[in-house]
Order: C-alpha cells, then structure tokens, then sequence
C-alpha cells in the first residue's frame, strides 16, 4: 500500500504530472488489487481515484465530447478527498 500512498503524495506535491499519475496510478492499484494485499477499508476511496483517473482527460475539446470526463481540478479534488479519508489526515494547500 505504500507504493499507492507514494503515487498520490508525488502528484499532490507536484512531482507526477496529471497525466502521469492517471496512468501510473490505476495500474499500481490494478497490481495490488489482483493480489488481495489492500485492507477492505482503503478499496472504497482507492476505487474512487482511479475510476477519476480513467475519467481524466487533459484536453478541454475532448471534455466537450462527454460530461463523464474532467479536468486536472476535478481530478485533484478527488484525490485530495479520497487521500484525506485514507490517512485521516487534513491536507493544507
């Protein structure tokens, strides 16, 4: 699980890009998932940030096409909500 915690502080603090932690994100979470190591009480909120990564789409045309897609602020705010319940811990901006 620490690897999924490190994905998610590296992109909050900056260090992955959007578009690379929509990527690296969901196939980290696809490993750990398919081997039954994650507490059933995490599932819920790690389900949640990568069902928004799959639903991130970077280019605003693209978001036009379908209401499902969002943006880089509504994939942080996810995340950052799901983070929040994971570790109990109010992140400060």
């Amino acid at each position: 699980m620490n690897d999924l915690l490190r994905c998610i502080e590296d992109y909050l603090e900056g260090n992955l890009s959007p578009e690379q932690f929509s990527y690296d994100f969901p196939a980290i979470y696809a490993s750990y998932f398919d081997d039954g190591d994650l507490d059933e009480k995490y599932i819920d909120a790690f389900d949640d940030i990568s069902e928004a990564c799959g639903w991130y789409e970077p280019n605003p045309l693209h978001r036009e096409d379908d209401d499902e897609y969002i943006g880089e602020e509504e994939l942080r705010n996810k995340v950052e909500e799901k983070y929040q319940m994971i570790t109990g811990v109010l992140i400060i901006q």
